[in-house]
Order: structure tokens, then sequence, then C-alpha cells
């Protein structure tokens, strides 16, 4: 019951930020998701969170969170991804983890700790916002460097959006290459679909596959990174996050087609809101001035990440896929 009135207020926020976004988003898709974080943010340092939303907030940031990875799973299909060919699916498990360490040495460079650089590398080349909410418990990151990678992913993609729209009527590439490119190059899943729809539909069904097929790299990534951060001398260990498997099962129920299409639209819009509802929970968590000075660096090497990857990938798809 002590829940009820931070989930109920959580919610209501994150209506009002699905409901902004429709209304800007053709002037600029910033995602509900950014929307619902900055209004917490504002929330929470302008009018400070009452006591008695908070057991509902951390409710919302903690266990709606991990039901809507869960959920999530539920979009993927594996019959589908074997379909992409020997090339493309090569190219994604190069791929992630090769973003992943370019972000890492981008961040000794500009001297950020290695939480920020992984989230946003995760973010990157996995699936946006909900990998790096995904990955964070793996790497023992603190909420601050999640909110901070979560925006930052975030505004990229929205702007990542409007610049593929505009190549995909003025490109000379085909629709299989355009959709390849945008589905292995731009961060959300949201964004990579977006972006490769706006060619056709040929365009965005390859886009989405290949967007899903970077999905489950989440699986591997997750292993990996709880296993190198737990042999960092630290006081306490990285326990790996049973909902990423549940994700993977969710994955595979999927796959096998016994599951109404109908019932798998219904539990991949619970995730949307589940994970939406998280960022809200984890705006109004976020104290400005403990993040106040995290921004500008993070923020330089997340466009750098974006630039060199759409470049890159670019160049693969046109010559090599």
């Amino acid at each position: 019951m002590k829940n009820i009135p931070g989930v109920i207020f959580v919610y209501l926020i994150a209506m009002v930020s699905i409901f902004i976004n429709d209304f800007i988003k053709n002037i600029i898709n910033l995602e509900a998701l950014t929307i619902g974080i900055i209004i917490g943010i504002l929330y929470n340092n302008l009018l400070k969170t009452r006591d008695i939303l908070k057991p509902g907030i951390k409710f919302s940031l903690k266990t709606l969170l991990k039901l809507g990875i869960i959920l999530l799973g539920f979009k993927l299909n594996f019959k589908s991804l074997l379909n992409l060919g020997a090339k493309s699916l090569l190219m994604i498990i190069v791929f992630v983890p090769s973003v992943l360490l370019f972000s890492y040495l981008l961040g000794k460079v500009f001297k950020i700790n290695n939480r920020i650089p992984i989230l946003l590398g995760v973010g990157s080349s996995i699936c946006g916002a909900s990998a790096v909410v995904a990955m964070a418990p793996c790497i023992n990151a603190d909420k601050d460097d999640s909110v901070v990678a979560v925006s930052i992913i975030n505004f990229l993609g929205a702007v990542g959006v409007l610049i593929y729209s505009l190549i995909a009527v003025t490109s000379n590439m085909s629709n299989i290459d355009y959709g390849i490119w945008s589905g292995i190059s731009l961060q959300g899943v949201a964004h990579a679909i977006a972006a490769a729809f706006a060619r056709g539909n040929e365009a965005g069904e390859i886009g989405t596959l290949v967007k899903m097929g970077r999905v489950v790299m989440l699986i591997p990534m997750a292993l990996v990174l709880t296993y190198l951060f737990n042999r960092e001398k630290s006081d306490s260990k990285v326990k790996f996050p049973m909902y990423v498997l549940y994700f993977i099962i969710a994955g595979i129920i999927s796959s096998l087609g016994v599951i109404p299409k109908e019932v798998i639209q219904i539990l991949a819009k619970l995730s949307s809101i589940f994970i939406l509802m998280a960022m809200v929970g984890m705006g109004l968590s976020v104290d400005l001035k403990s993040i106040r000075d995290k921004g500008a660096k993070p923020f330089l090497l997340g466009c750098i990440l974006f630039t060199v990857i759409s470049i890159t990938t670019h160049f693969i798809v046109i010559n090599f896929i």
C-alpha cells in the first residue's frame, strides 16, 4: 500500500511525458523517456519530492524497470534474426564490443570515470536507454551516471532520427543498405525503427531485424561486464542481474510463436510504459548538484562516438555488406 501514491504519481508524469512528446515530435522527437527524466529532475529539484511518494518512486525505479526489461524480450524473434545473413550477423557481433571499447578509450582520453563511458557505449551499441538502465547494475553505476548517459543517448538518438530521415529521401543507397545502416548505427530501438521506416517498409523491416540483433547482445555484454567489474578491488561484488536472463527467456518464448501477436503487442507496450516509469522515478531521485559537473565531457564523448559510428558503419554497409 505504501507504494501506491508514488507509483500513481510516476504514472501521471509518464503519461504527461508521452503527451508532450506526441505534441512536439513533428518539431523534435526527444522521446518520452528524456521528457520524463527532465520533468522528474525539475520537480525534485524545484519542488522537492514528498516523503509519501518516495517508496513508490523507488518501486518504479527498481521493480518496474526489471519488469520492463524482461517484457522487452518479447519483441525479439530469433528465427527472423537468422535470416539476416552471415555478414550482417557478424557485423552486429563485432560492432557491439568495438563501440564499447572505443567509448571506454574515449573516456580515458577525456578523463571521465569508467562507468559513464561504458554506459554511453552500451547505450550506443545495443538498445539505447534500455541498455543503459539494464547494464547499470552490472557495473555498479550510480543513478547520476545513468541519468547523464540516458539523457545524452536519447538526445543524440532524436537528432539522429532527424538527420537519417533527411538522408532517407536524398541518398541513393538501396533500401536494404539504408535499413541495415539505420538498424546498426542508431541508439534506441525507437530511433532505429523510426529512421529505417522513413525509407519505406522494406528498409523499415530490415532495420528492425538488425536492431533486434543488437538487442540480443545485451546478454553476452552483461555477462562480460559483470565479470570484469567483479575483478575490481571493491567492498561489494557486482551481481549478475537475473532479469537479463528472463529477458532472453522471453525472447525465446516469443520466437516459438506460441503467444498470439496481439498479446505480444500488449506486452511490448507494457515494457515501454514500465521503462518510462522507471526513468521518471530516476529523474525524481536526482539531485542536480551532484551531476552538474558530469555533463559536458560525456556529451562531447557521446557526440564523437555517434559521429564515428555513423560514418564507419555507412562505409562498411556500402562496401562490404
